[in-house]
């Protein structure tokens, strides 16, 4: 523990955040456009690995598998330094902030999972893409939450954020709990599997 109380690690991402700025340009964050990329090519090369592994003569799909595997690889590095550059601009108070740090190692997992997949052939490989793409879609579920319940970088959703923080300090808090009475029958009413009223 430091003199105010911080660990380190806590301390290395608050002098990291004054120095970085939030990876977002003209208004479109990072990692949201280069995780599309993974998100397409890790099921795809597990695909291509399961169709080479069904063929007597594999070797076009074995081709397109290994370098699926590796333009995955690829593509989630970019992805994953986008999100942790993310992550380390995001207030340790946000509500998402537990969320994100799981997001980001069950990504980071996948990431090793995908550069061992990328260097092996056959069921081995196989067997790692497809555990990438189930770590893949629990983490693409855990993004949803981030992104859709918690609001991180929506502009609409940050600046009701700040204009509830300020009706709670004027003492109108009423009126955001109205505003999310609302949104939440709407979800119970017109969606599927809504989530639980907050």
């Amino acid at each position: 523990m430091t003199q105010n109380g911080a660990g380190p690690v806590q301390l290395a991402r608050e002098m990291t955040s004054r120095v970085l700025r939030h990876p977002v340009v003209h208004g479109h964050p990072l990692h949201a456009i280069a995780s599309d990329f993974p998100v397409t090519l890790i099921p795809t090369a597990f695909t291509a690995s399961l169709l080479a592994g069904a063929r007597r003569r594999p070797r076009g799909l074995e081709t397109l598998a290994s370098w699926t595997a590796r333009s995955a690889f690829i593509a989630a590095a970019a992805a994953g330094a986008a999100g942790w550059w993310d992550w380390l601009t995001m207030p340790s108070e946000h509500p998402s902030r537990r969320i994100t740090t799981i997001h980001g190692l069950i990504n980071t997992a996948a990431l090793g999972g995908l550069g061992v997949a990328s260097l092996t052939s056959g069921h081995r490989r196989s067997a790692i893409l497809g555990a990438t793409t189930a770590g893949l879609l629990v983490s693409a579920w855990l993004g949803g939450e981030i992104v859709f319940h918690h609001g991180w970088r929506v502009r609409p959703a940050e600046e009701a954020e700040i204009v509830g923080t300020q009706l709670e300090q004027r003492g109108m808090a009423d009126i955001l709990a109205e505003a999310r009475r609302e949104v939440s029958e709407f979800e119970q009413r017109e969606t599927y599997a809504a989530p639980r009223a907050t």
